[in-house]
């Protein structure tokens, strides 16, 4: 009976370390599959032209499944008809938009996993490294709304788990 016990004791205490290191290794893998993801981007495109979801993933991930990471383009997200794109620039007038200049985002990647206590979820911009948007913090970019919304001819963003990238 004493270990029994004992065993449940320490079963209580190293069962939420092991977990937390699960989930802390989980949100490191999302930060690195952005980064492919990004190069990814790049690779297709020419620095200038950005490929279109379709592309992305059907010639940068051809094995993708689905899963919970997003490729979200600029001119293709919810706002795209009212000129707030992702980044709330209005490209063709930016001198009425608030984050322009130097907030022009060219597309997004982000990992919609739960990450419980650790972050509400992970993004990169075109510009910018993994970023966590953690817990309680204010997010008013809200990437992650986009995955959940169309826009125009667009369809809804798809969520797919990038496998190995396509080897030119």
């Amino acid at each position: 009976m004493v270990a029994i016990a004992v065993i449940v004791v320490v079963a209580g205490v190293v069962i939420p370390d092991v977990y937390t290191d699960f989930e802390k290794a989980r949100l490191a893998d999302c930060k690195v599959e952005l980064d492919l993801m990004k190069a990814v981007a790049y690779d297709l495109g020419d620095g200038i032209y950005i490929p279109t979801p379709e592309e992305f993933w059907g010639e940068g991930f051809p094995d993708a499944e689905e899963g919970e990471y997003y490729y979200i383009v600029d001119s293709q997200d919810a706002n795209a008809d009212h000129g707030n794109d992702l980044d709330g620039c209005v490209e063709d007038s930016p001198g009425n938009s608030p984050r322009c200049p130097g907030m022009d985002i060219k597309f997004v990647v982000f990992c919609a996993h739960d990450h419980g206590d650790l972050a509400q979820y992970v993004y990169a911009t075109d510009q910018d490294s993994p970023t966590v948007v953690l817990p309680g913090d204010e997010d008013h970019l809200n990437f992650k709304a986009q995955k959940d919304k169309g826009q125009g001819d667009y369809p809804k963003p798809e969520g797919k788990t990038p496998k190995k990238p396509k080897k030119k």
